[in-house]
């Protein structure tokens, strides 16, 4: 037991000297940037944070994001390879399901979760340019960041430390690196029932209904998509500056109101509203607004669709991103409540997208 001890111990050792070597050599590089460079997961490099640097937290996820409704503003950020989603606002009416596999909270903070991809948890103090930094962060069993939270200047700081009292864990539960995530394969086209795919897309009549056909159908939504090219589906190229860039200033100069879904495996996160200052440096879009801010390597995305689905109230257009391994990493909706039809000025920023795709 003391070798294994020792063992680890040298193992943290080195990589805390690499990663100290590596900020020196690159001090505006990310966390998560630098977890790439070193081949460990982030939460690796989180947890060589010493002392009340770093305070691990008790597995009731669900709980506490209830309990964050008492904080008012913070700051929440969920992402993936490809996009950057962030929105600042107040928790509200945090809900989990019965069997606390899943939760949502709706409003300023509008998310989906599932709990299932949440292993860990901490409270993190950094030093970062413009001064500290607090916030709650999430990963999966693999090493990798679900979701953070970011106690902001309006975020209630008593509310904020008794919420991390009452959550911390009094031991640093053991990790062991199991490598990344397993990336779903592609469904070969021939694989797929198209023909249970096509009625069943005729006769859809939710959008969250789409999952389940895809099931029946045996299919991933790209795949299914690349099948249903056409009447529903349109692929856009990219020919002509990049479709992000097109859509947003589209939105902008309309001043249509959308809806942005940025998800991992453990989370979906949603801003809905409209985007004013855009600005694109090198391969990354990005929105900068007051409350909300997106940025997309728009390099790293490989496909982008315009898709229309029916429903019970009518057809509903989205714009959705997939990376090289055909994952969804960002949709984009016009902004419409279940029971009304999308609006028809987002109707019209989808079909010029279309058009000038």
């Amino acid at each position: 037991m003391q070798q294994t001890a020792m063992a680890t111990g040298t193992a943290t050792d080195s990589l805390a000297a690499r990663w100290r070597t590596l900020e020196e050599a690159e001090p505006n590089m990310r966390v998560r940037q630098m977890a790439d460079k070193l081949g460990v997961s982030e939460m690796e490099l989180v947890r060589l944070r010493g002392g009340d640097a770093l305070i691990p937290l008790k597995d009731n996820f669900g709980d506490l994001l209830k309990a964050l409704e008492n904080v008012g503003p913070v700051m929440i950020l969920s992402r993936n390879n490809e996009v950057v989603h962030e929105v600042t606002g107040t928790f509200k009416d945090f809900t989990s399901g019965r069997s606390g596999a899943m939760g949502l909270a709706v409003g300023e903070i509008d998310i989906r979760v599932f709990f299932k991809h949440w292993a860990y948890g901490y409270r993190v103090h950094e030093k970062v340019r413009s001064g500290s930094r607090e916030s709650l962060q999430f990963f999966d069993q693999y090493g990798a960041a679900v979701h953070k939270i970011y106690r902001v200047a309006d975020t209630d700081s008593e509310a904020w430390e008794r919420l991390v009292h009452s959550f911390a864990d009094q031991e640093l539960r053991p990790f062991k690196p199991q490598g990344t995530r397993p990336v779903p394969q592609r469904v070969a086209p021939e694989a797929v029932n198209a023909e249970v795919l096509r009625e069943g897309w005729r006769e859809l009549k939710d959008v969250h209904h789409f999952g389940a056909l895809l099931k029946r159908a045996g299919t991933d939504r790209l795949t299914a998509l690349e099948l249903l090219r056409g009447e529903w589906a349109t692929e856009l190229e990219r020919t002509d500056g990049d479709v992000l860039d097109r859509l947003l200033e589209l939105l902008r100069d309309a001043q249509c109101p959308a809806m942005f879904f940025v998800g991992n495996p453990g989370i979906v996160q949603i801003f809905t509203g409209k985007v004013a200052n855009l600005r694109r440096t090198g391969p990354w879009m990005n929105v900068l607004d007051t409350g909300f801010n997106l940025h997309a390597n728009t390099k790293s995305i490989r496909h982008w669709w315009l898709v229309r689905r029916p429903s019970a109230d009518g057809i509903i257009t989205s714009v959705e991103a997939f990376n090289a391994d055909g994952e969804l990493v960002l949709t984009v909706f016009g902004e419409r409540k279940p029971g009304t039809p999308e609006s028809g000025l987002w109707r019209e920023q989808a079909a010029a997208l279309e058009t000038l795709s």
